[in-house]
């Protein structure tokens, strides 16, 4: 009866522990759903926020970029490790901000509603008083007309002849008149049309491109990775980057003169191009540096492309004249190589990248060096 007893006893320590890892087991799939669903959340919440700020438009009278440095802020709080209560006093603080800039938003269009009915009455004043020209040259037409109807009371043939001629000389020439007038009026406002949108893209254009080399300048570089960033959020298309510097830079400017160095730039920029796609971007960072973005692209991939630039400046030899007339120019690249990793700040890739650049440039230069290789 005991030996029964005792494996009963057996049976229900058994059933028990068998009972608690089956709870285990339902505990950590639910951790694990947990886990996925505060991902997604996350995730969820800085693609909103990335959709918030492209709606926000790039309006500098209500502070956009700052609104937009804010939303960037309350992105990387959210993805932060923090207490509910602190995520909670962080939303407060957003809300407030996003209301507050909703109501400028308002005020902004209502204001901008106000200016455009504005533009609408002088353009209406504008056509009433072209209509007012059009009625003087359809009175005097009217005129003519009238007159023409009285010469044909008179009995004399010849009378009549002679001053319905005169009086289609007058018609004719008031038509003539009118469509000097208008040809000369809508000559003068296409052209102002015309230089005004010429001024408009060329200032647009060069406050985005470096103004010796011709590729995009340090602003354009920060406006770009923004953007970068973003898409990543939405999207998660990353990136590689590529950061150049010509190799003893100085030497040549001390050597040959800056004009010859400002020329060593435009041509380095020319062989960087050929290796460049149409989706990649290219800008320069600062004095003699460098960078290319290159979307979706792996980082061994990037560093082949960096070879290849490496191996095409080497090859490259430059005439050189003046003082320095039959010698020719050649001179090398170092190049560092990193790739964006999901949830960092672009600032990091970019750290990564200079730290390369510069143990390419310590350990022999006119080489590669990718961030795998840092220490």
């Amino acid at each position: 009866m005991g030996l029964f007893s005792k494996k009963r006893d057996d049976d229900c320590g058994e059933a028990t522990v068998e009972s608690l890892a089956e709870k285990n087991e339902e505990l950590a799939e639910k951790l694990t759903c947990l886990g996925e669903q505060k991902r997604f959340l996350i995730q969820a919440v800085k693609t909103l926020l990335v959709f918030l700020k492209d709606f926000s438009f790039d309006i500098k009278e209500i502070d956009s970029d700052k609104f937009k440095g804010k939303m960037d802020a309350l992105s990387e709080d959210v993805s932060k490790e923090e207490k509910v209560k602190r995520l909670q006093s962080v939303f407060e603080k957003s809300k407030e901000t996003i209301i507050s800039f909703i109501e400028s938003k308002k005020i902004y269009f209502k204001e901008r509603e106000s200016e455009y009915k504005t533009i609408i009455d002088l353009l209406s004043k504008g056509i009433s008083a072209l209509e007012t020209g059009n009625m003087d040259f359809n009175r005097r037409v009217y005129e003519r007309s009238e007159k023409i109807g009285k010469i044909t009371l008179l009995d004399d043939i010849k009378k009549i002849k002679e001053e319905i001629r005169n009086e289609v000389e007058h018609i004719q020439d008031a038509i003539r008149q009118k469509e000097t007038a208008d040809s000369k009026q809508l000559d003068e406002l296409t052209r102002e049309v015309s230089a005004l949108r010429e001024d408009l893209m060329k200032a647009r254009t060069d406050s985005l491109l470096d103004g010796l080399t011709g590729v995009y300048n340090r602003m354009a570089y920060e406006s770009y990775m923004r953007k970068l960033m973003d898409a990543n959020t939405v999207n998660g298309i990353g990136f590689s980057m590529l950061m150049i510097d010509i190799d003893n830079f100085k030497s040549i400017n001390d050597t040959y003169g800056h004009q010859t160095g400002d020329r060593a730039l435009v041509a380095m920029v020319q062989v960087c191009r050929e290796h460049i796609r149409k989706e990649d971007f290219f800008a320069r960072y600062g004095g003699e540096e460098f960078v290319v973005i290159l979307p979706d692209t792996s980082l061994k991939n990037a560093a082949k492309r960096a070879t290849a630039i490496c191996k095409s400046v080497e090859s490259s030899r430059y005439k050189l004249d003046g003082a320095f007339e039959g010698k020719a120019l050649s001179f090398t690249v170092s190049v560092g190589v990193s790739i964006f990793r999901d949830g960092e700040k672009s600032d990091a890739t970019t750290e990564r990248a200079d730290r390369a650049l510069y143990m390419a440039k310590n350990t022999g230069k006119n080489r590669v060096v990718t961030e795998n290789e840092l220490k």
